[in-house]
């Protein structure tokens, strides 16, 4: 699975900043923020952000942990 970063997810559906952050009723600088990786999504936002962009909330927070958590696991 694919972890897709919120610029990429913006780009996909041709959104500036600030149409994104109208969409999900935050500011343009709180968006900003998110997709720079400045500041943390607020867990009230993190479903409308999934419904927004079409994808799954592991599409867009987890995926990358997961992959770097079966990647330091040793057979043994």
């Amino acid at each position: 699975m694919k972890k897709y970063t919120l610029k990429e997810l913006r780009a996909r559906k041709g959104w500036t900043q600030a149409e994104t952050a109208l969409k999900l009723g935050v500011s343009n600088q709180t968006y900003n923020a998110w997709e720079k990786d400045i500041s943390n999504v607020g867990i009230g936002k993190v479903n409308k952000l999934a419904n927004l962009f079409d994808v799954t909330l592991d599409e867009i927070f987890f995926t990358s942990l997961l992959e770097n958590n079966s990647s330091n696991k040793t057979v043994g």
